[in-house]
C-alpha cells in the first residue's frame, strides 16, 4: 500500500501534513548510507525512509490514512530528501556545494544568513503552500521561528505542536493552537501559562511484530537502548550505579559521557534503528528505563511503548501515571530507588519465567490500548474539546 498520496496530485484536501523531526540526523544517514535509496525521486525515496521505521517512520501516516485522513509527512531538515523536493518542483535554492566554508562566508557576508536553513526555511514553506493543510502538526526536534508561523497561517487553519523533551526558549509555544505533550507535566506547565494543551502518551506501530521475528530465547541479562546526553544528567547517573551492581548491555548514543571505569563503556554495543531498534528490544530478558529530568515522575518515554510491544519486560521507575496506562509489577515492573531496582532486577534475573510472563501482559495491553490508531483517535478528541475540529 502507498501510503503517501501522490505528491504531485492537488493537495487543497489535506487533511494533516506533518513536520517530523530527523532525530540524531537518522533519516540523513539513511540516505547517505544507501546509494539505492539516494538515487530515487522524493516521492520514493521518502516512501522507502519512512516504510525503514526511522523514529517515527510511517506510523502516524498508516494510522491517519486508515482512518481515511488525507495526509503528507516531511522531514524539514533532512537536506538530501528536501532537496529533491525542491529540484523536481523548480525551487531555486542554493547548490548543496555552497555549505563549503568559504562560500558559506560570502553568502551570510551578502545575504545575512546561512544558505542552508535559508534553503529549508524556503523549500518548507513552498511544500505547506502547496498542500494547504487543514492541520500542521509540528513534532518536537524540528526548527521553527515565530515569524515562520505566521506566515504559514497564510495557508494553514490550524497549527499545533508536539512537544516530549526538555523546554526550548526559543520556541514560540504560545503561538500554537494546541500542544500535545507525552509528558504529563510539559502539558500540565503548557496549560498553566494558558495555553491549549494535553497529555496523550507515546505509542506502538503493531505492524513490527510481522517484520521482526522474535527470538526463540531471551538473552538473560538487561538491556539499555536510548540516548545519554547533557540533558540526560540523572539517567548517567542511575545507571552509573545500576551497572556496577546488574550487568547491563548498552545501544545508543553518549557512551563518551561515561566515566572511564564505567561498565557500561565494557558492555557497550552501537546505536541502533529501525527494524534492528525494535529486535534489540525484543532480545533481552529486561530492559531497563530511567526517565530524563523534565519528565519527573511521569511515564512518558517512546522506549516504554516499543519494548512493551515486543514483549519485552521493562523495569522502570513509578511514576504518578503508571496505573493510567500498564499494571504496576504485573504488565510493567517499577522501582522507587536504586536498591529496590537492583533486588527486583536480580529477582526476575532468578526468574527469568515471570518476567516472562509480565512481558506477554505488557504487550497485550500496548496492543490494545496503545497504538498509533488509537492515539489518532485521542488527537482527533483533543481537536474537538479545544473547539478546532470543523
Amino acid at each position: 500500500m502507498n501510503i503517501q498520496s501522490d505528491l504531485n496530485s492537488n493537495q487543497k484536501s489535506l487533511d494533516f501534513l506533518l513536520l517530523m523531526e530527523n532525530y540524531q540526523g537518522s533519516y540523513t544517514k539513511a540516505i547517505k548510507r544507501d546509494p539505492q535509496v539516494s538515487s530515487l525521486n522524493y516521492k520514493d525515496c521518502s516512501q522507502a525512509l519512512f516504510t525503514k521505521q526511522i523514529y517515527y517512520g510511517d506510523t502516524y501516516l498508516k494510522a491517519f490514512s486508515d482512518q481515511g485522513y488525507n495526509v503528507q509527512q516531511i522531514v524539514p531538515t533532512c537536506v538530501p530528501l528536501q532537496y529533491k523536493w525542491a529540484v523536481e518542483n523548480g525551487v531555486w535554492v542554493p547548490p548543496q556545494w555552497s555549505d563549503k566554508s568559504y562560500l558559506q562566508w560570502y553568502w551570510r557576508r551578502f545575504l545575512k544568513n546561512n544558505p542552508e536553513p535559508w534553503a529549508i526555511n524556503k523549500i518548507l514553506t513552498e511544500q505547506i503552500k502547496e498542500w494547504r493543510p487543514k492541520f500542521l502538526w509540528i513534532f518536537s526536534g524540528v526548527p521553527i521561528t515565530k515569524k515562520q508561523l505566521q506566515e504559514w497561517r497564510n495557508y494553514v487553519k490550524h497549527i499545533i505542536l508536539w512537544w516530549a523533551c526538555p523546554l526550548n526558549m526559543g520556541i514560540p509555544y504560545s503561538h500554537f493552537d494546541l500542544i500535545l505533550s507525552g509528558i504529563p507535566n510539559l502539558a500540565k506547565y503548557f496549560q498553566i501559562r494558558g495555553f491549549n494543551a494535553a497529555h496523550m502518551p507515546h505509542a506502538f506501530d503493531q505492524r513490527i511484530l510481522q517484520k521482526v521475528s522474535l527470538p526463540t530465547e531471551k538473552i538473560p541479562k538487561v538491556g539499555f537502548i536510548g540516548s545519554l546526553s547533557e540533558s540526560h544528567l540523572e539517567r548517567i547517573l542511575f545507571l552509573d550505579q545500576l551497572s556496577r551492581q546488574v550487568d547491563i548491555d548498552f545501544y545508543g548514543s553518549g557512551v563518551d559521557l561515561l566515566s572511564k571505569d564505567n561498565p557500561l563503556r565494557q558492555n557497550y554495543h552501537h546505536s541502533v534503528w529501525g527494524e534492528e531498534l525494535y529486535k534489540t528490544y525484543a532480545s533481552y530478558l529486561i530492559v531497563i528505563h530511567k526517565n530524563i529530568g523534565i519528565a519527573g515522575r511521569s511515564f512518558s518515554a517512546k522506549r516504554l511503548f516499543e519494548a512493551t510491544g515486543m514483549g519485552t519486560c521493562v523495569v522502570t521507575e513509578a511514576s504518578d501515571d503508571t496505573r493510567e496506562l500498564f499494571k504496576p509489577d504485573e504488565e510493567i515492573v517499577t522501582f522507587s530507588s536504586l536498591e529496590e531496582c537492583v533486588e527486583k532486577i536480580k529477582y526476575l534475573l532468578n526468574n527469568p519465567q515471570k518476567a516472562i510472563e509480565i512481558g506477554k501482559k505488557a504487550q497485550q495491553r500496548t496492543l490494545s490500548e496503545h497504538t498509533y490508531a488509537n492515539r489518532v483517535q485521542e488527537l482527533t478528541s483533543h481537536l474537538k474539546d479545544f473547539e478546532l475540529w470543523d
